[in-house]
Order: structure tokens, then C-alpha cells, then sequence
């Protein structure tokens, strides 16, 4: 049978432990690995040599033409049934975080969002250096503000310095 991929396996529920009304206990980590499998894929694709760090503020390092990058994934799921609203903070303490980790291996800061979104089947990818976000992006309480709504995803798109990726419409066939 076709299923909505995004609803049925991002959602992080096992037949197993949906009755118990539970969450699989390892599911926030496996959507952040795959957010930055994704980030990894795109950054190849652009051309980088990337290699996974794990290390507090940076997940990944990329390298292109003498150009080198520490990057930091965050990964969300927007799942259909709540009502959570179609933006995310990038927060404050995060980019610390990454400017720090490139300071000290000599590096430029580069911050990447990925939003895994169930009611539009929709996964959006936004990547852009530190410096742009604090130059060009709105600052509210905690960090700064990325909308991903249809209006959004249009403002968030003609910010100097953001690279945007979209893959929609995926479907898997499960046995």
C-alpha cells in the first residue's frame, strides 16, 4: 500500500508502543540523523568534502576549493496533528555554540535547519552562514525567527545569504 512517508515514519510511533500512547524512544535521534544525512547529501552535491564531527556545536565539517565550514543540523518534525506553527527558532545559544567550535578549528560558522512537514508532505532544507543571520534575519526572545509557512518560505527565500532546498510530494511503498 502508498503511504504518506512523512505522517508514517517521521511521526516516531511503532505499532508497538502507539496503543501505550508512547513515543519510540529513539526516534528524535534517528530524524536528527537523517536531517543530517540530508544536509550532507546537499553539501556534496554543492561540491564540499564533508566529514561527520559530533562534537558540541558542529556536526559536520565540510571543506570546498581551500573553503572550509563547521556546520550545525537542527532537525524538526511538524507533524499533522497538533498545531504547531510553520516557524522555528534558531536559537541564540545554538549559534554560539557553532561560532565557537569554528573559532577554534579556524572555520566559518554555517547554520542549517531542516523541517520534516507531515500536513504539506514536505521536507525544507535552510542553510546560511552565521553572519547572515544575525545581519539579515529577524531577531526575537530567544534567537532568530524562520517561518516555513507558503508566505514564509517566500520572505525566508530572498534573505541575503540563505541557501534553500525543498523535496515534496515523497511517497514509499510499504510491504
Amino acid at each position: 500500500m502508498t503511504v504518506n512517508w512523512l505522517n508514517n515514519m517521521l511521526n516516531g510511533t511503532s505499532e508497538s508502543l502507539e496503543d501505550t500512547g508512547q513515543r519510540q524512544s529513539r526516534a528524535p535521534k534517528l530524524i536528527g540523523d537523517f536531517g543530517e544525512g540530508l544536509v550532507t547529501y546537499a553539501l556534496i552535491k554543492a561540491g564540499y568534502e564533508v566529514a561527520n564531527v559530533d562534537h558540541v556545536g558542529a556536526d559536520l565539517i565540510a571543506e570546498r576549493n581551500g573553503e572550509r565550514i563547521a556546520v550545525s543540523v537542527k532537525t524538526r518534525n511538524r507533524n499533522t496533528d497538533t498545531k504547531e506553527s510553520d516557524m522555528v527558532v534558531i536559537e541564540s545559544t545554538n549559534l554560539a555554540k557553532l561560532k565557537y567550535f569554528s573559532n577554534q578549528f579556524g572555520m566559518l560558522p554555517v547554520f542549517t535547519q531542516v523541517v520534516c512537514h507531515a500536513k504539506t508532505n514536505t521536507i525544507h532544507l535552510f542553510m546560511i552562514r552565521v553572519e547572515d543571520i544575525e545581519k539579515n534575519m529577524k531577531k526575537v526572545q530567544h534567537g532568530y525567527s524562520l517561518s516555513f509557512g507558503p508566505r514564509g518560505i517566500v520572505s525566508v527565500k530572498a534573505i541575503l545569504g540563505m541557501k534553500y532546498s525543498c523535496w515534496s510530494g515523497e511517497n514509499i511503498e510499504v510491504v
